[in-house]
């Protein structure tokens, strides 16, 4: 759009004035038509107002005094009537008119612009990338951190192609077949996506993208408007992490097996050498040997049981809670243990024997000689209750709070590194329950402890399962 100049405005306003007194002149003394030639008043008064707002109105009383003016000059009085006076009120009024209505639209307009700027410093400052595009494929707007971040100035971007200048070729046509399938539908894509652009340098950059469509005159989609997040350095440090975290897990496994099979060895050899010492005290001295290979073997077992923890989502589903609690009795064949259960579905996962077997061999492992442990399986509203107790040495109140905490030992000269325990509270949580620790006896810790933990019951009708041998 053309602007016209201050300069120019004036100049136009002086030869229409011109041409008015001329018309003024012309019409009286040539042609003889009277009043007639002020029709052409009101250019100059509407452009004036249109202009200068209310500084129209000196004109119009100027041009209205012209016309009055005439018919005295030319010596005419008897065709001054009331029309002419009516004449010269009708170029004030429109010139008031006029330049209140013009003032009206210069106020839209400025707040039309202010506000217009106030949104384009929004989109400067936001640290994202913010893009209009037109329907045929042409930016209409792009904010300055987009700029900054492809590498372009402003007006290299406004009204190039978007997909032949920002998006990479490899997904060219097909960027462009869906933004085309949006806009002919109206419909926005949702949800954020992960997009690629290049940058005025060739670089490729990842950017989380979200779009909508913009609607024009009668609601058809005229544009979509896009903002993205550069995220291609957190998408690398993810691949990063992902190689790190695997080849951890391949030296893991490697060092797993290979001190699984040097703990097997040695084993054996222990088996041998009791079997060739005669004397109490080295057979002592083998047992604590073997207790040590033992406690190597926990430790691996524990550091497998966590890495399957930690490294997938938890696949829960119906688990036959009382196969799994006389499994884990019979691998104690020599302690005393009563079970008190019924058949229950519980919803858990492969992982469930790890809590009976932490907490029943825990149990048997640090409790005084002739412990006895007691499993009660109560089902609630929903949820199945179960409680491992022993007549043991029992859990101080003071060690009570952290006993599950990552490492936390007991008092017990015979307590372990406190994984066991750990491994127990993240299982059962990660089923939906809790698990607690309390007096077997209430207010006498030292007669024996109580871990009492909650399972999510299953919804599923009870199907007896096969029957078996059971210990």
């Amino acid at each position: 759009m053309t602007i016209i100049t201050e300069e120019r405005r004036l100049a136009i306003l002086i030869a229409l004035l011109a041409a008015s007194v001329f018309m003024t002149y012309y019409f009286n003394t040539v042609v003889m038509l009277g009043t007639v030639f002020s029709h052409f008043f009101y250019i100059p008064i509407i452009l004036t107002a249109l202009w200068w707002k209310k500084r129209s109105i000196p004109v119009a009383l100027f041009l209205g005094g012209l016309v009055i003016a005439s018919s005295f000059l030319y010596n005419r009085p008897d065709i001054l009537t009331l029309n002419d006076y009516a004449r010269v009120m009708t170029f004030v009024v429109i010139a008031f008119v006029v330049a209140s209505l013009s003032e009206q639209l210069k106020g839209r307009e400025r707040e039309v612009v202010e506000q217009r700027d106030l949104v384009q410093r929004y989109l400067d400052v936001a640290g994202v990338l913010f893009v209009v595009i037109n329907a045929d494929h042409t930016i209409r707007l792009v904010n300055r951190h987009g700029c900054e971040l492809l590498g372009y100035r402003e007006e290299e971007l406004i009204g190039k192609n978007w997909f032949e200048i920002v998006v990479p070729e490899a997904s060219r046509k097909a960027r462009q077949e869906i933004f085309d399938a949006a806009i002919a539908g109206g419909a926005s894509l949702s949800g954020r996506r992960e997009n690629p652009v290049v940058t005025r340098s060739g670089e490729e950059l990842i950017l989380a993208w979200q779009d909508t469509v913009l609607a024009g005159d009668g609601d058809r989609p005229a544009a979509m408007i896009g903002s993205g997040v550069d995220i291609t350095d957190r998408i690398r440090a993810e691949e990063a992490l992902r190689e790190a975290h695997g080849e951890a897990n391949l030296y893991l496994d490697i060092m797993a097996h290979d001190i699984n099979n040097a703990n097997a060895v040695a084993l054996g050899y222990s088996d041998l050498l009791a079997g060739e010492l005669e004397g109490e005290r080295q057979r002592e001295m083998v047992r604590k040997l073997r207790g040590s290979i033992d406690r190597s073997i926990d430790i691996i077992q524990n550091v497998s049981t966590i890495r399957r923890l930690r490294s997938a989502e938890p696949s829960t589903r119906p688990v036959d809670l009382d196969a799994v609690i006389r499994a884990e009795i019979a691998h104690h064949p020599d302690a005393r243990i009563v079970y008190e259960g019924e058949p229950v579905r519980v919803t858990a996962d492969d992982l469930l024997p790890e809590v009976f077997t932490n907490l029943i061999g825990n149990s048997i492992k640090f409790g005084e000689p002739g412990v006895e442990v007691r499993v009660r399986v109560e089902e609630g509203d929903g949820v199945v209750e179960v409680t491992v107790e022993d007549t043991g040495p029992g859990v101080p109140d003071a060690v009570k709070a952290g006993l599950f905490t990552r490492f936390r030992r007991g008092t017990s000269a015979r307590s372990g590194k406190g994984l066991g325990l750990y491994i127990t509270r993240m299982l059962v949580e990660r089923y939906g329950g809790r698990i607690r620790v309390e007096d077997r006896i209430p207010g006498y810790p030292e007669r024996g402890a109580a871990f009492r933990f909650t399972l999510p019951r299953c919804g599923r009708p009870w199907e007896p399962r096969p029957a078996t041998a059971r210990s």
